[in-house]
């Protein structure tokens, strides 16, 4: 019973879109009708500016970091996984935007910042040079969740509950890129350039 109230309450979390609330508030339009219409903080880098997607950015990834701290206060077998699970489906599906939004990247980056600090960062630090050499965050992101997955089952070194949820969660965020991924084939994916000149 505890992991379901859990997994809702970070669904709930999860469901706040930044990228959405800040758009209509700021700009007053919805960021899912332009650039590549999702919404998450690359296409608000895209769309609205630097400032905004920043902004965005910061606060996808602490509604990772809430959840997962939340998680402390339930007492439940892998309940930082749990708590994961469900910050990210609700980022990926809220409920009130038709259940499609973000890709879960920045939300899940959060979560693992309390699951293991070290892992996170190295993870943080590997993304942004990936889209400095590529300048594709796509590949990045893609590549964010493998290493997710295989990092947690190495080190578990078995099939558990956690396991299960970060192969969840990366099937999930790779679905969730499937035209990323057409485009990254035929080479048209969309560049985004850290450092203009």
């Amino acid at each position: 019973m505890k992991g379901v109230v859990l997994i809702i309450v970070t669904y709930l979390i999860g469901s706040i879109s930044n990228s959405y609330i800040l758009g209509k508030v700021f700009k007053m339009k919805d960021i899912r009708d332009y650039g590549s219409k999702n919404a998450g903080a690359t296409n608000m880098i895209r769309v609205f500016g630097a400032k905004l997607g920043i902004i965005t950015l910061f606060l996808d990834v602490f509604k990772g970091v809430l959840a997962v701290f939340l998680s402390r206060y339930f007492e439940v077998d892998f309940a930082q996984y749990i708590a994961l699970l469900g910050v990210v489906l609700g980022h990926d599906f809220p409920f009130y935007l038709n259940f499609s939004a973000g890709k879960g990247v920045s939300t899940t980056i959060g979560g693992l910042l309390l699951i293991d600090y070290k892992f996170a960062l190295a993870v943080m630090v590997s993304m942004f040079l990936i889209v400095l050499i590529t300048k594709y965050v796509s590949l990045s992101s893609l590549l964010m969740f493998l290493a997710f997955f295989i990092y947690t089952w190495l080190k578990f070194k078995e099939i558990n509950l956690a396991v299960l949820i970060s192969f969840a969660i990366a099937l999930i965020g790779i679905i969730r890129h499937f035209k990323n991924i057409t485009r990254l084939i035929k080479g048209e994916e969309n560049k985004l350039y850290i450092f203009k000149k």
